[in-house]
C-alpha cells in the first residue's frame, strides 16, 4: 500500500506541476497574445471609423470648394466698395448717395468725404451726407443706403424737424432734416494693401 500510496502522490504531483506549468504558460504566453489581438481589434474599429469619416469629408470636398471658391468671389463682387484710389471711391459714393436721395424724394443740401476707418482689420470709407424731405423721403433714402450694394452702413443718424412758427397750420407733411454719417468696406479691405 504504501507503494501504491506513492504512485498516487507521484502522480499527484505530476499533474499539479503540470498545472502550474500551464496557468504560467497561460498567464506569461497565452494571455497577453489574447489581451494583444484584443487591442488590434479595438485599434481596428477606431481605424474604421476614422477612415468612414474621412471617406465622409472627401465626399464634401467638391460642395466646400465650391463655397470656398464663391466666398473668394464675394471678396470681388460688388458688394464691397471699388475704385482704383481712395479718392476716386469716395467721389462715387458721394455722386451714389446724391442719386439714391434725390430719386427718394429728399432734397440733398451737402455731401463730403469722412475720414477712412479700420475695424477689425476691415478698412472703410465714408461720406456725410445732409439733406432734407419728407418723412417717406427720408425714410426711403435710408432704406435703399442700407438695402442694396455695395453694403453701406450708417453710422450716425441725427434727424430734426424745423420748429413751425406759433400759429401756423401745416398744410403739408413736415419736412425733416437728417444728417447721417455713411461708411462702405473697400474691396481690397486688408489693412496695408
Amino acid at each position: 500500500m504504501a507503494k501504491h500510496q506513492d504512485f498516487l502522490m507521484r502522480r499527484g504531483l505530476f499533474v499539479g506541476l503540470n498545472l502550474c506549468v500551464f496557468v504560467s504558460a497561460y498567464l506569461l504566453a497565452i494571455r497577453p497574445v489574447v489581451s494583444l489581438l484584443s487591442d488590434q481589434a479595438d485599434r481596428l474599429a477606431q481605424a474604421r471609423a476614422a477612415l468612414s469619416n474621412y471617406r465622409t469629408i472627401a465626399a464634401r470636398d467638391a460642395a466646400v470648394r465650391s463655397k470656398a471658391a464663391r466666398a473668394g468671389d464675394a471678396a470681388s463682387s460688388s458688394a464691397f466698395l471699388q475704385g482704383a484710389s481712395d479718392g476716386g471711391i469716395n467721389a462715387d459714393l458721394q455722386a451714389r448717395l446724391k442719386t439714391v436721395a434725390d430719386q427718394a424724394g429728399a432734397r440733398v443740401q451737402s455731401v463730403r468725404a469722412l475720414e477712412p476707418g479700420t475695424d477689425r482689420d476691415t478698412r472703410y470709407l465714408g461720406a456725410h451726407l445732409e439733406l432734407t424731405g419728407s418723412i417717406a423721403a427720408i425714410y426711403t433714402t435710408l432704406q435703399t443706403i442700407e438695402g442694396r450694394e455695395p453694403y453701406l452702413f450708417v453710422d450716425t443718424a441725427t434727424l430734426r424737424m424745423p420748429a413751425t412758427p406759433p400759429g401756423a397750420v401745416p398744410t403739408q407733411e413736415p419736412s425733416i432734416e437728417a444728417q447721417f454719417d455713411i461708411y462702405g468696406p473697400l474691396r481690397n479691405h486688408a489693412v496695408g494693401r
